[in-house]
């Protein structure tokens, strides 16, 4: 199966971003003492999507990737890196299954194949939070935001009968058809639409080596919902806007025997501009992260490709962090 179907996802709940500023904002309020009331989405994938992520199916036919995710955030950082003071042992245990349906057309443009993913997510937050600092009610299990659009896999580059790289390009959608309860802190979902491009490649320098990578731009569109605004005396909250976002997740494997490969993988997140409250740009509120990792790949079972990371934070800002645990399974049915 390898070099068939390696994944396609495009959106999974990864980054849960820090709701401090709106819950300690008080007093009157102008300027830089906004609140941050719309922060960016925690539906995009971040690690999801590891080894021999630039190749997918080129035949007509249907894909199924079944992912599973466990967060144990246990600290929640500043714009400096540090943490928070206004927590006091945070634990945020994030629990998320995403069903993708990657679909490859009969259409093709240029001899390069043409499809369409959905991604469909069912995410369990479970926190807690010592005594003497704020508390975040979660918004139990729910659904997720849906993540949907088309694709094109491009013909692998080869050297005789051996592909040496592969390259796919999509267009994806964010839609806000998550949990999303007004009167909680942390949800499911994020309550605005974003676009979410992005475009993932695998070289194969030599034989039983990979090196893969997918690069993702998120652009979040202005909304009028928030969760569990604050009551700020002078302020009323009429829209707002996350910033933008550029991610990367990175990976390389060494085939150790048949089917079987180990290797080291990684993530990296920039937020690119502030979020906006009412119009207003709010200082230091943009989020960054470096997590790294090791991984293992295994395409030696019948019809059947597992891929299984864990990323650890190296370095973090305006963040909820902890350790990761990914599992992705690959089904191809034609």
């Amino acid at each position: 199966m390898r070099y068939l179907m390696m994944s396609c996802a495009a959106g999974l709940t990864g980054m849960l971003a820090t709701p401090t500023a709106s819950a300690q904002a008080s007093g009157n309020v102008a300027g830089s003492a906004l609140p941050d009331l719309v922060v960016p989405t925690n539906g995009i994938n971040l690690g999801s999507s590891s080894f021999y992520d630039g190749f997918s199916a080129a035949r007509p036919g249907l894909t199924v990737l079944q992912y599973v995710r466990f967060n144990d955030l246990n600290a929640i950082t500043d714009n400096k890196g540090d943490d928070a003071p206004a927590f006091r042992n945070p634990r945020i245990n994030v629990t998320t299954s995403v069903t993708q349906l990657s679909v490859a057309t009969s259409y093709t443009l240029g001899g390069n194949a043409l499809g369409f993913d959905v991604l469909v997510p069912v995410t369990r937050i479970d926190s807690r939070f010592g005594s003497g600092g704020l508390q975040l009610r979660d918004n139990g299990t729910g659904l997720g935001d849906i993540t949907f659009g088309p694709y094109i896999q491009f013909k692998p580059v080869m050297r005789g009968p051996r592909p040496v790289a592969s390259v796919r390009l999509a267009l994806n959608a964010i839609a806000p058809t998550g949990g999303f309860d007004r009167s909680r802190d942390l949800n499911q979902g994020s309550g605005y639409w974003s676009i979410n491009p992005y475009v993932a490649w695998t070289l194969l320098p030599a034989p039983g080596w990979e090196v893969s990578g997918r690069t993702q731009y998120l652009y979040n569109f202005r909304t009028s919902r928030i969760a569990n605004p604050p009551t700020i005396p002078g302020f009323t909250f009429r829209n707002g806007q996350a910033g933008q976002l550029i991610y990367t997740n990175l990976a390389a494997s060494r085939e150790i025997s048949r089917g079987v490969a180990l290797g080291a993988n990684g993530f990296l997140v920039q937020q690119l501009d502030d979020d906006r409250i009412n119009g207003t740009r709010l200082a230091d509120t943009r989020r960054s992260a470096i997590y790294v990792g090791p991984g293992v790949h295994v395409d030696r079972l019948p019809r059947l490709a597992v891929n299984a990371n864990v990323y650890l934070p190296v370095r973090t800002r305006n963040y909820a962090t902890g350790p990761q645990i990914n599992v992705q399974f690959i089904v191809p049915i034609h």
